[in-house]
């Protein structure tokens, strides 16, 4: 059997592997994303978009070279309380708009300056690591500024292409400012990196309106070679147990089609061993909070995208500027108190009681960015995604446990939520066929 292909954080453990030597009892993460916000602009009105504040503007290439200047200064300085130092053995620059691809020719521009100032620098294995990656809507995908970016780069870029699922579903919510579907276009820009590049990955949004789709979406990429799906739930709406319900039972429509085909195809939504028990840890979830660094277009730095202006508005990301690409970062009073601040937030300092003591909190994930939009601090977690992640854990267990019993390449998975929830969120005679099919994968483990 192929078995379940186990999804790691990608490029960052792979490097991790490589210099383990360096690597061990190393607190940090040894390769660091860096996000350059390169345009407000989008060709998309996606329904569900987070960024609430696309306007004209996009990065000039001036301000792209001192963010450049000043991610490989922190490297030779190597402090080590900054985000790069030393210690980072690879950079992973995440392009993004906006839609990215309005600024292909300065992508280019900004991967050029990179890889020339630091061999100018001696920093030949600094560039040798490093990777550059982008997810596109696909509209722009066959214009020149774009493939040429790509016959020039593609060994070192990973695009993604975002495709929500059927047509019907994703020209319902991703749509251009004319209320047309994008679907097509999309599908033709996934193909073509398929077949040039061999890269068979998307990304996936879903929201409670959109739950009905998920089975039949997801294996719509499946049917077109799509390999590594990554999908999740938006943090915004507010699940109701009905939601929660209604993922559970597509999710397990989703389980059983992949159970008979077999393969070791991974779907992110369904694939958590780590997810479903009790969390031991105290960190906090979201990267957001000091482990991230981002250039908006005009060159300030936040510590996520989901802090700049064009997600939050002017006026929140101001309290959030941790510096610029001009003067550096966390070098004021101001920003040296806010990287404190951020840096105290752990899961407990933010979290309700009912969530410190939920015994399937592991793999419940959270958006610091969307708390501080909510609350104006990102030291309060919101919740409002409790039904799903309950809905998704059930379903993920129903995988398992399903798998286990029928192509013998995964570990039992052990239900964690107690009995009278479980009834409350998928019935009584699912609860208990729940039940008996994990009864039924322990005995035979």
């Amino acid at each position: 059997m192929a078995g379940i292909r186990r999804h790691d954080r990608g490029y960052h453990d792979e490097i991790a592997r490589l210099y383990k030597r360096y690597y061990e009892g190393y607190e940090g993460l040894i390769a660091r994303h860096i996000t350059f916000q390169v345009t407000n602009q989008c060709n998309l009105r996606c329904s569900y978009c987070y960024e609430h504040n696309k306007c004209d503007g996009s990065m000039s290439i001036y301000t792209a070279m001192k963010c450049v200047d000043m991610i490989l200064d922190m490297y030779e300085k190597d402090d080590k309380s900054m985000l790069v130092n030393k210690s980072t053995k690879a950079l992973i620059f995440d392009f993004i708009g906006g839609e990215p691809l309005l600024e292909a020719k300065l992508i280019e521009q900004i991967i050029d300056y990179f890889m020339i100032t630091a061999a100018k620098r001696g920093y030949y294995e600094l560039i040798e690591f490093t990777r550059y990656s982008f997810a596109t809507n696909g509209q722009l995908w066959f214009n020149d500024d774009v493939q040429h970016l790509m016959d020039k780069y593609h060994e070192f870029i990973s695009p993604s292409v975002s495709i929500d699922g059927i047509q019907e579903l994703h020209d319902k919510y991703r749509i251009d400012q004319y209320g047309n579907g994008s679907f097509e276009k999309a599908l033709k820009a996934f193909l073509d990196i398929r077949d040039r590049y061999g890269i068979t990955g998307t990304k996936m949004t879903f929201t409670p309106g959109s739950t009905k789709y998920l089975s039949k979406s997801v294996m719509m990429m499946h049917s077109i070679g799509c390999r590594d799906i990554m999908c999740n739930y938006a943090f915004e709406p507010e699940y109701t147990i009905e939601d929660g319900r209604a993922i559970y039972y597509e999710l397990k429509d989703l389980a059983n089609k992949l159970i008979e085909i077999g393969d070791d195809t991974f779907v992110s939504i369904l694939q958590g061993e780590d997810t479903g028990g009790p969390s031991t840890s105290d960190g906090n979830w979201c990267g957001g909070t000091g482990n991230m660094l981002m250039f908006a277009v005009d060159g300030k730095c936040y510590p996520c995208l989901r802090y700049a202006p064009i997600s939050v508005g002017a006026k929140l990301a101001e309290k959030m500027c941790i510096g610029d690409c001009w003067h550096g970062i966390y070098n004021t009073p101001k920003s040296i108190a806010l990287k404190e601040e951020l840096e105290a937030i752990t899961k407990q300092s933010q979290s309700p009681e009912k969530c410190l003591v939920c015994p399937i909190a592991s793999g419940c994930a959270w958006c610091s960015g969307w708390n501080y939009e909510k609350y104006g601090t990102p030291n309060k977690r919101c919740v409002s995604i409790c039904n799903e992640h309950k809905g998704r854990v059930l379903a993920i267990c129903y995988y398992y446990n399903k798998r286990h019993q029928v192509l013998h390449d995964t570990d039992a998975k052990k239900i964690n939520l107690p009995y009278e929830e479980v009834v409350a969120m998928i019935g009584k005679e699912e609860a208990d066929n729940l039940f008996a099919l994990e009864k039924e994968a322990f005995a035979t483990k």
